[in-house]
């Protein structure tokens, strides 16, 4: 788990006191593991119990736990090298090059990112639940809505029955022929799009299966969610809010794509024959 990105992710949701031991750990991570509560109570004013609070609040244990999740966070971020003038923000004098350099560079992030903040053992119970469901619906808007047909396309080349619609009305008419067996698969980044929450309300009215894809702070449809995806934002670039969900998105998207093939050799057959079908219908 990327603790930094996790907490960078959650800043809005901390309380004020919470905020300022998120900013000192934000601005001094090397200097923590050598810190007790008191000590980092003490330099954010605040108290050993917001300390400790905070420390839960992103979901470890205690603050013992958290500390040594951070030192293995750090320890890991050393390992990488990073080409410094690519975390600039993107100028309008820059070159052309340099801009594709700097988009290229964020979408790595993105995709880095999205590993160390991925929960595999929710990832595999959502293999678990597309792989056993009869249908799954994809639901999604904007963006969002883009990488849901993509998933969408994605399933049913792997043999799934799969449906995807944009209008609310047919959302509606498409859940009202679900039921336990099948699969609620929604992607908003917020977590916080009214339709697609109403859309899961239903859902769960109806037991369906409802897997989430969002940020990874906590927000309304995941705490809705059986099954919670995480991706990531970056905020450093004044693109990266259109670009770099999409790319944490799909990568995880394409996470579950590989992994339900390789579990299934029925799939592998399905994906073998449509190769071999498009195949007969390139130029040569």
């Amino acid at each position: 788990m990327g603790v930094l990105i996790k907490i960078s992710n959650m800043l809005e949701q901390f309380s004020v006191r919470e905020h300022k031991v998120a900013e000192y750990i934000l601005n001094n991570p090397e200097k923590i593991k050598d810190l007790n509560t008191y000590e980092i109570a003490d330099k954010t004013n605040t108290s050993q119990a917001t300390v400790v609070r905070f420390a839960k609040r992103i979901g470890f244990k205690g603050f013992p736990d958290f500390k040594l999740s951070l030192s293995q966070d750090l320890g890991n971020r050393k390992a990488e090298s990073h080409v410094n003038i690519m975390h600039e923000e993107i100028k309008a004098d820059d070159s052309f090059e340099i801009i594709g350099r700097k988009i290229a560079n964020e979408n790595i992030i993105a995709i880095n990112n999205t590993c160390e903040v991925t929960d595999f053992k929710e990832l595999e119970k959502a293999v678990k639940a597309l792989e056993q469901s009869n249908k799954i619906m994809l639901a999604g808007v904007g963006f969002s809505g883009i990488v849901a047909k993509d998933f969408c396309y994605k399933l049913l080349e792997l043999g799934k029955h799969a449906i995807i619609e944009a209008d609310t009305h047919m959302q509606l008419s498409c859940l009202s022929t679900m039921g336990k067996e099948d699969v609620l698969f929604v992607i908003s980044h917020s977590g916080k799009t009214m339709e697609m929450y109403n859309i899961v309300k239903v859902a769960k009215s109806k037991n369906i299966k409802v897997i989430s894809m969002t940020s990874v702070a906590p927000n309304p449809i995941r705490e809705l969610a059986d099954i919670k995806l995480s991706t990531v934002e970056m905020k450093n670039n004044f693109r990266s809010t259109a670009l770099s969900p999409r790319i944490s998105q799909l990568t995880v998207i394409d996470m579950l794509y590989v992994k339900l093939m390789l579990e299934n050799k029925n799939m592998q057959e399905y994906i073998f024959d449509a190769i071999e079908l498009v195949q007969g219908f390139k130029i040569k």
